[in-house]
């Protein structure tokens, strides 16, 4: 799918009360990325490029196999000469790099292949993946499960290597710090990092926010940012929940972590409110 951005786009429609972006709201916006599944982009373009959002661009199974990287590339392209910086999630549904099944290792490691190919075109500033690890169904062979991911990501990490993207692995089901840990002293490599996700932490993680900082704070390069109240992964706007976002920038300021933040609202009204939450927030701004 070509996103046309040579044309003229029509008022955003998305944005029906027409909320007001304010200097600080849009000082965010010049900071922060926001998560943007590549079949959603040509439906918020116009939002987009009004306000030369940086986006993390989503690509999961149906975009790798369907897209034709010309298209994606040239889309690409057209986002950067309007100003906007791009990071790249890749696909995580049913991936398991860790499996004690060959097989489906396979298929986990062609997935991520393909998404590589991609970023040959792309070319973003990080790469975000998931573990695959859940604890309720690997924690019986938890050993061995490290010991196949690390082939992977070893692998992987040459890869971003090549492509000049840092590759970061994010927390989701992972109870505590302490797999990703071993997975990056294992590898080794300076392009394999760590994304924090603060609603998956809050929701999922037995352990909790400061010690997941203060653990990963060698790796830390990315961190989203939605909110919930610990029962879910409710992807709520920033203050509709219990997450203490204030604790985390002013954990980020005092130890001079700069890590790319990225909003994933799953909601256009979503991401007004996370940004005037975000606004208003001077620990932000001192993160800054």
């Amino acid at each position: 799918m070509i996103v046309d951005l040579r044309i003229e786009h029509e008022p955003d429609e998305t944005n029906p009360e027409k909320v007001t972006i304010d200097s600080r709201m849009r000082a965010v916006l010049a900071r922060a990325y926001i998560n943007m599944p590549w079949a959603h982009l040509p439906r918020h373009i116009g939002l987009v490029l009004e306000y030369g959002m940086n986006v993390e661009i989503g690509f999961g199974a149906r975009e790798l196999e369907c897209a034709p990287v010309s298209e994606i590339a040239k889309s690409v392209g057209m986002l950067r000469d309007r100003g906007c910086r791009i990071t790249v999630h890749g696909p995580f549904w049913d991936l398991c790099p860790g499996s004690i099944d060959s097989a489906v290792r396979e298929v986990a490691r062609s997935r991520l292949g393909q998404l590589f190919e991609t970023l040959e075109h792309v070319r973003p500033d990080q790469i975000v993946c998931h573990t695959g690890f859940d604890p309720r169904h690997h924690r019986g062979h938890r050993a061995a499960w490290i010991e196949n991911s690390i082939a992977a990501w070893e692998f992987f990490a040459g890869q971003a290597e090549r492509i000049g993207a840092p590759l970061l692995l994010e927390n989701v089901w992972e109870e505590d710090p302490a797999l990703h840990l071993e997975l990056f002293r294992a590898v080794g490599s300076p392009w394999l990092g760590f994304c924090l996700d603060t609603g998956h932490q809050n929701a999922f993680s037995r352990t909790s926010l400061a010690s997941w900082l203060e653990s990963t704070a060698p790796y830390l390069k990315e961190v989203h940012l939605h909110d919930n109240d610990g029962s879910f992964d409710h992807h709520l706007p920033m203050g509709r929940g219990n997450i203490d976002f204030d604790y985390l920038f002013r954990f980020l300021g005092a130890h001079g972590l700069r890590p790319l933040v990225t909003l994933e609202p799953h909601k256009v009204e979503h991401l007004y409110e996370s940004l005037q939450a975000l606004s208003r927030m001077e620990s932000f701004f001192g993160f800054l």
